[in-house]
């Protein structure tokens, strides 16, 4: 599954890696609370090599903002499973 983003440097498409046991792409889709690597993406378009990282660095950054909303979610379910096991 190819996904997009605006860079400085135009559309990007990227997708999360399909190799590994399970592999990213497999977790992206099948894992609630799964918090992706920064070495788990690659890009599909064709880049001129002496800004490829330049524009990983720019996605990553772009999705930190929903990183850390799926985690202080994560936290606050940790919370809730916490708490209701207490009141038993």
């Amino acid at each position: 599954m190819n996904l997009m983003c605006n860079t400085k440097h135009g559309v990007i498409q990227w997708r999360w890696k399909d190799s590994g046991q399970p592999s990213p792409e497999y977790k992206s889709l099948n894992h609630q609370w799964w918090i992706p690597k920064k070495s788990e993406f690659e890009l599909v378009t064709k880049v001129d090599a002496t800004i490829k990282q330049e524009i990983k660095d720019e996605i990553w950054e772009d999705m930190q903002s929903d990183f850390e909303y799926q985690k202080s979610i994560y936290k606050l379910h940790k919370l809730n499973k916490r708490e209701s096991k207490n009141e038993r």
